[in-house]
């Protein structure tokens, strides 16, 4: 006689095994009699189980349920629609400040050449006010991308 399968039998009765373990305890079960009896058992459990009523959810948890869901999915939304326009105003932002300094650059040149003036402070300022924007946008969005990571460790 093989080794008792009796904690596979509450599986066997609920269909839920597989192959070689089906078979193994299918064979022991035309063997012994005490587990075919406890077999029965689990059998005749299963059978009542399946025959009582499935309870019903209330309509207003699926609602609500249903609510929290699309509030969750319009929180998400909104914040990759915010992280796109945040890097689209940085990258124009970053754009801008490059062209202007072109066109300064450019300007203040010829404005020198005609003017046989140098125009070298007025140049280190907007230098200066280049470098401390592109500073200000770096840090916002290192910021901004701290909060969102932290954001996406709460949700």
């Amino acid at each position: 006689m093989s080794a008792h399968v009796t904690s596979l039998l509450p599986l066997a009765a609920a269909g839920a095994l597989e192959g070689d373990e089906a078979a193994r305890v299918e064979q022991h079960l035309r063997e012994c009699a005490t587990c075919a009896a406890e077999a029965a058992e689990w059998r005749r459990l299963v059978d009542a189980l399946g025959r009582m009523p499935a309870p019903r959810t209330p309509p207003a948890l699926v609602a609500r349920t249903l609510e929290v869901v699309e509030e969750r999915l319009a929180e998400r939304a909104e914040r990759a629609w915010n992280g796109a326009a945040l890097g689209f105003a940085v990258a124009f932002a970053w754009t801008m400040a490059v062209v202007s300094w072109l066109l300064l650059d450019l300007l203040t040149g010829a404005l020198a050449a005609r003017l046989d003036r140098p125009v070298g402070p007025t140049a280190a300022w907007y230098a200066a006010y280049v470098v401390a924007g592109w500073l200000t946008a770096g840090a916002a969005a290192a910021l901004l991308g701290r909060r969102r990571r932290e954001e996406g460790r709460i949700t």
